[in-house]
């Protein structure tokens, strides 16, 4: 196990420092403080949709999660989809949590407890943000993808921070998932907490992922389908850990993603219109030879 994180670690931080070009340069517009914990602030990065001050509206919620094996990471590593998500229309928001190496905390256990706390801050403060908490969306990469996918899972009470109000849901109405790291202690591990009445899912992998096998991912949808939920995954030929990342402006797999994710929450009812992804200039889209459906 510790073997597999340091390697999860070691990739990202080389990815990071590989993607240098910036998809979306955009920073967050605001931030929100949504808990106090040890004596530290934990901020909500927000990027907000161009109409969020003229218009008397509640807007779709969309709430990003990191990756980085729970030891390491940044928040920033997804403001190129809250950029995106934030001209769909959406409040976008990355979230800052607690992390093994900087906070000195258990992990993923704390991380989790800071997922909900996030949630439940978006939704106890929703006429403020002017949030619409029945179509708040979660997303995750690697380490992150475990987090939101247990936000939709796990409901055990050891998992909620003692500060939170029980009475407000931590449940997303939807989740996407990109190569989520599911490979940590199995009380915290999503796929063993599948049960019908979930929110959709829409799951992402590279065949040529080390951290994580096809036929993880195959199991973990096929077992949400047979419980009764709606699921889609989608298995990008030559794709690594972290492929769908848009710190590279040049990474196909990012707008393949993003215009799948677009689709799905249309079908879902959280979106509604045409996709605004546009591939840029010398960026060759994906075809569909180039990745499977299940």
């Amino acid at each position: 196990m510790k073997k597999i994180c340091l390697f999860m670690w070691f990739t990202c931080c080389m990815y990071t420092a590989v993607l240098a070009k910036q998809s979306d340069s955009r920073l967050p517009d605001t931030t929100w403080v949504y808990k106090q914990v040890d004596g530290k602030e934990l901020q909500m990065f927000v990027f907000l949709p161009d109409d969020y001050y003229r218009l008397k509206k509640e807007f779709p919620v969309m709430v990003f999660f990191h990756g980085g094996s729970w030891v390491e990471g940044e928040a920033s590593w997804q403001f190129p989809d809250c950029a995106y998500w934030s001209r769909r229309g959406m409040i976008a928001i990355s979230v800052d949590y607690r992390l093994k190496e900087r906070d000195h905390v258990e992990v993923p256990l704390e991380c989790l407890k800071d997922a909900k706390s996030a949630i439940r801050f978006v939704r106890k403060n929703a006429v403020m943000l002017k949030a619409d908490t029945q179509k708040i969306v979660v997303g995750g990469d690697s380490a992150g993808g475990q987090l939101a996918a247990a936000l939709a899972t796990i409901m055990a009470k050891e998992t909620n921070d003692s500060s939170d109000d029980l009475s407000i849901s931590c449940r997303p109405d939807a989740v996407i998932l990109t190569n989520p790291y599911f490979k940590c202690v199995s009380y915290l591990s999503p796929p063993g907490y599948i049960v019908g009445g979930l929110p959709p899912f829409i799951t992402f992998l590279g065949d040529d992922d080390v951290a994580i096998t096809v036929d993880e991912m195959k199991a973990f949808s096929s077992a949400l389908k047979k419980a009764g939920n709606y699921a889609e995954l989608y298995i990008g030929k030559g794709g690594k850990h972290g492929f769908c990342n848009g710190r590279d402006s040049s990474n196909p797999y990012f707008y393949w993603s993003a215009e799948l994710e677009d689709n799905f929450l249309v079908k879902q009812g959280i979106l509604t219109g045409p996709s605004l992804v546009k591939i840029p200039a010398g960026v060759v889209a994906l075809t569909r030879s180039q990745y499977d459906v299940y």
